[in-house]
């Protein structure tokens, strides 16, 4: 399918933002990110990687921005990351694209082709990616209320990716899938809820792709989760999940002390769907140089049954905050 192609839907207001417009850095938002992970088979190896840049605001109210690498090799068990946190300097805001270079990795491109080079002391990342579905919507209008926040979120789930992964001193040729998200919001006001959230990305091998939220939400006193599917076809569905996303199996990092979930059951009851997440390796955390922004960014096997089918898949865990 097209990346061009119209996202359909049975009703609603369909999507309040847009794909290509809103890719730039939005100057009225305090927070801006741009987040893209890949999965590949390569020579026995199966390699995973995420990039992701976020302009926030920094203690002093002046905006800095986070520059995050990791890279894994299931099949070893091989895992390295980390990250930089310097000002910013403002230079993306008049870009009309993506247009990020920072000491440990770039971001550039248009939504139609997207680069990205990323490295680690031992590793890095160099892939060339354009995208073969249509964006995803959060939410089913890409707009929705968490934490005291409003959140700005589309995905492009599959983008055709090409170029390099080097693994502890060895380059592997890669040709296979990414996955591309961007968010933006205005932090949330006091009071609210703390900062601590589940999302997990996947891609099964149907052709469907699952963004999966988990969050408490203060309007009725408990944790809350939803799924958006973007089904094959380019239509899209919102549905309820179990609110804690099965989550059990916790694992507690030696670094930071955060104690970390590492094995999910998600249960979409509406779509019939039942999806078992794992990490693999388990131990995935980003240490932060900022440890309010250390977290857990797991690549992730997927398997389980859809619609009465079995299923299989990849995808990426992202645990967010005070995880202890």
């Amino acid at each position: 399918m097209a990346a061009t192609a119209p996202l359909s839907r049975p009703g609603g207001v369909g999507a309040l933002i847009d794909a290509e417009r809103d890719l730039p850095i939005k100057t009225d938002y305090a927070v801006n990110s741009w987040f893209v992970f890949g999965h590949f088979d390569a020579e026995g190896h199966t390699l995973s990687y995420l990039y992701h840049v976020m302009i926030m605001p920094g203690a002093d109210g002046k905006r800095v921005i986070q520059s995050v690498v990791s890279i894994t090799d299931e099949t070893t068990g091989w895992y390295r990351s980390g990250d930089i946190v310097i000002p910013y300097d403002h230079e993306a805001e008049s870009a009309q694209d993506l247009s990020f270079k920072l000491p440990n990795g770039e971001m550039e491109g248009t939504r139609d082709n997207i680069h990205v080079k990323a490295a680690l002391k031992d590793g890095s990342v160099d892939i060339q990616m354009q995208p073969t579905s249509p964006a995803l919507y959060n939410g089913g209008a890409g707009v929705f209320p968490l934490l005291g926040m409003t959140i700005h979120e589309y995905s492009i789930p599959l983008l055709k990716s090409t170029g390099t992964i080097t693994v502890d001193g060895k380059s592997y040729k890669v040709d296979g899938v990414s996955w591309f998200d961007r968010q933006w919001q205005n932090p949330a006001p006091a009071g609210s809820p703390p900062m601590k959230w589940s999302w997990i990305g996947a891609n099964l091998d149907n052709g469907d792709a699952v963004s999966l939220w988990s969050a408490f939400d203060g309007s009725i006193g408990r944790d809350r989760a939803w799924a958006t599917v973007l089904h094959h076809d380019g239509s899209q569905t919102v549905a309820a999940v179990e609110p804690s996303l099965g989550a059990t199996d916790e694992w507690t990092s030696a670094q930071s002390g955060n104690r970390y979930p590492t094995r999910w059951a998600v249960r979409i009851p509406a779509l019939n769907m039942n999806l078992s997440v794992v990490p693999a390796p388990l131990r995935q955390e980003i240490v932060s140089v900022l440890p309010f922004l250390t977290k857990y960014e797991g690549a992730s096997r997927v398997s389980g049954a859809y619609g009465g089918k079995p299923v299989k898949g990849f995808g990426y865990v992202e645990l967010v905050g005070a995880w202890k």
